[in-house]
C-alpha cells in the first residue's frame, strides 16, 4: 500500500514542505530510503523501527521504500522520525488515520517510543494554512507552535499518543492557537542599570540617541574608562519588541534550538544583545558552514551586535559585516544551496585609541610610536567607519569624582524617552518599509528630515568642511532626525506637533559631533 505523509524541513530559517512517500509491498523484507537524506535521516530507520515495536506494533516484514520529496532538496535533522513512523504504519495497514493529508508531523523518536522536541517548529507553523492544516508536534514544542494565531496544534508525548490522536473518531481535539500571549516581563537582572554609570553624560546621551534611532555606534577611550560597561547597559533602555519582531527573532533562535535553558520559554521576548569574542571566525559571525546555520549577526536581529576590542577582530570578518549593516539581510551562497537570514541589527563597538590605550588619557602618557598608532587604527577600513553613525570619545573619570558624583538617571527613565521617540518613528513610517530612522533611504531622509533653508545650508557647509561622504552626510541627517524626535517626544499629548517637528541647526550640530572620529583610520 502507498501512503503520503506531510512534514517540513528547514532551509536556513525557511520551512520547505516535504512529503514522506512510503510504499509497502510484498517481498523480501527490506528498507530503502531515498531523496537526499543526510546521516541523521539515514539513521532514523533504527530509531523508527525500535519505537514502533516499543509502542506495541509489529514493524512489518514487507519490503518498504521511502522517498523524501522533493528529491533534489537535502533533508537534515531528526524531525522526520515521526512522519516516517506514521507513514510506515499506515502504509502497512497496521493503523488507520482520518484524512491524513490534513496533518503535518514533526518529531524525533526515541527507542522507547517517546517523541522528543525538535528545532524550527515556528518556521513550519508560519508556513501552514490556518484553516485546514493540523500541526502535530512534540508536547514541548506546542507553546512555540501556538505563537501563530489561528493554527490548530496537537502536542504528543509518545508515538502511541500520536496514533490515537489521528485515528478515526479520536476524542483528542487540536488546540486552536491564540498567538503571542502578552504578559509583563520582569527586568533582566543580568543587565546593569544606567544609574550605575556615574558621570559620562555625553556617552549616555550618545547611547540614548543610538537606542532611539537604532544607530550604529563606536566608543573610543582608554582602558577602564567605562566603554564596555556603558554599552552593556544599552539593553535596559531599548524599547519592547513588537509581535512581528518577536516572531522574527524566535524563528532564528528556534532554527538553532537555542530558545533558552528554560523549557517553558516559547518565544524570544527581549531584544538580543550579542557580544562575540574577537577571535570569532567569519562563519560564526555572518553564518554559513557545512549545514548553513545563521551566525551572530542574525542572532542579533532586532537587537545589538556588540564588538568589544574592535581592532582585534580579523579585518576580513569585519568587512563581511558591511553589507548586512547596510541591507539588513545576509545572503550565503554555497554549492549546496543559497540561503538568506535577516540581520537588521545595531552594531555597537568599543576600542582603545592606540595599542597601549592611553593616547586619550589625561593622566598616563602614551608609549606608542606614531607608526604603530597609525597601523592600529588602519585595522578599521574607511568604508566600515563610514557606516557607524555615532562615534564617541569616552573620557577617563577621576576616582575622586566617582565617589562625589550623585547617581545618574535610571534605565527606566531613559527607556521612556527612547520608547516615545520610537513611537513617533512608527507613526512616520507606517506606510514605509522602514521601522527606525537608521533604515531610511536617501530619498526618505530628504523627505522626513524637514529643514529650513538656513539649517540645510549649515548642514551642507559643515559636511563639506568635515569631508563627509554622501553616505556619511545622509547618516548624519538620520542621527539629527533622531535627536529631533527625542526633543519632539517631550510634546507628549501634542502628537501632531511632535510629528511635524523639523530638524534644527542644534540637531545638526550635535549629530556632526558624533562624526568626530570619521578620520580614525587616517
Amino acid at each position: 500500500m502507498f501512503q503520503r505523509i506531510r512534514t517540513s524541513c528547514l532551509l536556513g530559517i525557511k520551512a520547505i514542505p516535504v512529503h514522506v512517500e512510503v510504499d509497502s509491498s510484498p517481498g523480501l523484507p527490506g528498507f530503502t530510503l531515498v531523496g537526499l537524506p543526510d546521516n541523521a535521516v539515514r539513521e532514523s530507520r533504527e530509531r523508527v523501527v525500535s519505537s514502533i515495536r516499543s509502542s506495541g506494533y509489529a514493524a512489518s516484514g514487507s519490503r518498504i521504500i521511502v522517498n523524501l520529496s522533493p528529491a533534489d532538496l537535502r533533508k537534515e535533522g531528526t524531525s522526520l522520525d515521526l512522519p516516517l513512523a506514521i507513514g510506515m504504519l499506515v502504509a502497512s495497514e497496521e493503523i488507520q488515520a482520518e484524512r491524513p493529508e490534513r496533518f503535518v508531523f514533526l518529531g524525533e523518536l526515541s527507542l522507547d517510543g517517546k517523541v522528543k522536541a525538535v528545532h524550527g517548529v515556528l518556521s513550519v507553523a508560519m508556513s501552514l494554512s490556518k484553516k485546514e492544516d493540523i500541526l502535530v508536534v512534540p508536547r514541548e514544542n506546542v507553546a512555540e507552535a501556538s505563537l501563530v494565531e489561528g493554527l490548530s496544534v496537537i502536542g504528543v508525548s509518545t508515538l502511541a499518543e500520536c496514533i490515537d490522536a489521528i485515528a478515526p473518531g479520536s476524542v483528542k481535539l487540536p488546540v486552536r492557537s491564540c498567538g503571542i500571549s502578552r504578559r509583563a516581563l520582569a527586568a533582566d537582572p543580568s543587565v546593569p542599570d544606567f544609574r550605575s554609570v556615574v558621570g559620562m553624560e555625553g556617552v549616555k546621551r550618545a547611547l540614548e540617541i543610538a537606542a532611539a534611532g537604532a544607530h550604529n555606534f563606536l566608543l573610543v577611550g582608554s582602558p577602564g574608562s567605562g566603554k564596555t560597561f556603558s554599552a552593556r547597559c544599552l539593553p535596559g533602555i531599548l524599547p519592547p519588541m513588537t509581535d512581528e519582531e518577536i516572531l522574527e527573532c524566535t524563528r532564528i533562535y528556534s532554527s538553532l534550538h537555542v530558545l533558552g535553558e528554560d523549557k517553558a520559554k516559547s518565544f524570544f521576548a527581549r531584544r538580543p544583545f550579542r557580544s562575540p569574542h574577537h577571535s570569532s571566525s567569519m562563519v560564526s559571525l555572518v553564518g554559513g558552514g557545512v549545514h548553513l546555520r545563521p551566525g551572530e549577526a542574525s542572532l542579533a536581529h532586532n537587537g545589538v551586535l556588540f564588538l568589544d576590542e574592535l581592532p582585534e577582530f580579523n579585518r576580513n570578518v569585519l568587512e563581511a559585516l558591511r553589507e548586512p549593516m547596510e541591507e539588513g539581510v545576509i545572503h550565503i551562497s554555497r554549492a549546496c544551496g543559497t540561503v538568506s537570514w535577516p540581520a537588521r541589527f545595531m552594531m555597537g563597538a568599543a576600542m582603545n585609541p592606540c595599542p597601549c590605550g592611553y593616547s586619550m588619557d589625561s593622566k598616563r602618557e602614551c608609549s606608542c610610536l606614531p607608526d604603530s598608532v597609525r597601523r592600529y587604527r588602519q585595522r578599521l577600513s574607511g568604508p566600515l567607519l563610514d557606516r557607524i553613525d555615532i562615534q564617541m570619545a569616552v573620557p577617563s573619570t577621576d576616582p575622586q569624582q566617582l565617589m562625589q558624583m550623585p547617581p545618574g538617571e535610571s534605565s527606566a527613565e531613559i527607556r521612556a524617552r527612547v520608547t516615545a521617540a520610537r513611537d513617533l518613528q512608527q507613526q512616520r513610517f507606517r506606510r514605509s518599509r522602514c521601522r527606525t530612522n537608521s533604515e531610511m533611504t536617501s530619498d526618505e531622509a530628504k523627505n522626513f528630515c524637514g529643514m529650513s533653508v538656513e539649517t540645510e545650508r549649515f548642514a551642507v557647509s559643515a559636511a563639506d568642511k568635515m569631508q563627509l561622504s554622501a553616505r556619511g552626510y545622509y547618516r548624519m541627517l538620520k542621527v539629527a532626525r533622531t535627536i529631533a524626535d527625542l526633543r519632539a517626544s517631550q510634546f507628549g499629548s501634542k502628537a501632531e506637533d511632535a510629528k511635524k517637528a523639523s530638524v534644527e541647526c542644534s540637531d545638526i550640530a550635535e549629530a556632526l559631533r558624533y562624526r568626530a572620529f570619521s578620520g580614525l583610520n587616517s
